[in-house]
């Protein structure tokens, strides 16, 4: 990925929200948006005091727990896009989570969340969700409305799974006819030295994307970082979301 130092220069005028119920992970993430000049950040300790935060003042952007007390991370991004907030209801919104499991990712990306930051996150991975969280436009998908996501850090279920299509494909021959807003992808034939950028993977080793990012080859390049090794990676489609 290229930086666009003049847009990190921008940074210095933006203010950001983190939310984590765990005072030392505020003070981790709050230092590495210091050191990106970044110095206007605002903390809550869960959900509901965010949301309480953004009834008073304007934020560019909301890194977020998912696992947290009062409120949960997914359920105040819901009530974010669902424009029961004092913020825009496409405010850019970044997940950090040591969350694997499948269901919950399903749950952040039909609620729009415009990136994933695992921990123990790196500054590198950091700066990139910045980037691109502050760059993207949110609009809702007809037929995909907000106040139908079920949100239940026990048990998400994987509603609308569609069957598993079984077949291969080489990245350079994606069957961009998809019409399924996720797909749960697995991913083999990596070399070693192809950094996956998206770095949110499962316990079964595959990863969630929007199909429109996964079925889409320029953005398969933005994310994964293969460059000029892109047509050597293939990938298996498990399953669609409708």
């Amino acid at each position: 990925m290229t930086i666009d130092f003049e847009f990190l220069d921008s940074f210095e005028r933006k203010r950001v929200l983190i939310v984590d119920d765990d005072g030392f992970i505020l003070g981790v993430l709050e230092k590495l948006l210091n050191m990106l000049g970044i110095e206007s950040v605002v903390r809550a300790n869960h959900g509901g005091e965010a949301l309480a935060v953004l009834e008073e003042q304007a934020v560019d952007l909301v890194i977020s727990d998912v696992q947290m007390p009062s409120l949960d991370g997914l359920s105040m991004l819901k009530q974010i896009r669902m424009g029961r907030s004092g913020a825009p209801a496409h405010l850019p919104c970044v997940i950090v989570t040591s969350l694997e499991e499948e269901a919950v990712l399903v749950a952040a990306m039909r609620l729009d969340a415009n990136g994933f930051v695992q921990k123990p996150f790196k500054t590198p991975m950091l700066i990139k969700r910045l980037l691109i969280a502050l760059s993207e436009t949110i609009v809702e998908m007809p037929g995909h409305p907000y106040s139908e996501v079920v949100i239940d850090l026990e048990q998400v279920a994987l509603e609308g799974a569609g069957p598993s299509l079984g077949q291969s494909h080489q990245s350079q021959h994606i069957p961009l006819e998809r019409d399924d807003k996720y797909t749960l992808v697995s991913l083999f034939q990596l070399r070693s030295d192809m950094q996956l950028a998206e770095d949110i993977k499962t316990k079964n080793g595959t990863v969630l994307l929007s199909a429109g990012f996964t079925l889409n080859e320029a953005r398969v390049h933005r994310m994964w970082e293969l460059e000029k090794n892109l047509e050597k990676t293939s990938f298996r489609v498990i399953g669609g979301w409708t």
